[in-house]
């Protein structure tokens, strides 16, 4: 779970080199509120990079279920002869040949 550090908007422009070094040595983002209400967030670009990589997994995760759901999967046995495939492929040999 993330941990949430809430912090009033003021604090940015008298303290931003500490909201700036808080954000990134401890990799969570800083909410900022103005009048007591959300207003905006702070993170390092890490953790920005590591959500949009979990973001994407989710996205290709629920697009995979969609998939299985309307019968587009393959037998596990036909996964892995594409697989094997793609990796003769990429390797340049031919099927059947050994490698060694």
């Amino acid at each position: 779970m993330l941990k949430t550090i809430i912090r009033p908007i003021s604090e940015l422009s008298k303290r931003m080199a500490d909201v700036e070094a808080f954000a990134i040595e401890q990799d969570t983002p800083v909410h900022l509120t103005k009048n007591g209400s959300n207003h905006m967030v702070i993170m390092s670009s890490s953790h920005y990079e590591k959500m949009l990589a979990k973001i994407s997994m989710y996205e290709n995760l629920l697009r995979s279920e969609a998939e299985i759901r309307q019968g587009k999967s393959l037998s596990i046995d036909a996964a892995m002869a594409d697989i094997d495939l793609y990796l003769k492929e990429r390797t340049n040999e031919r099927p059947g040949q050994v490698s060694g």
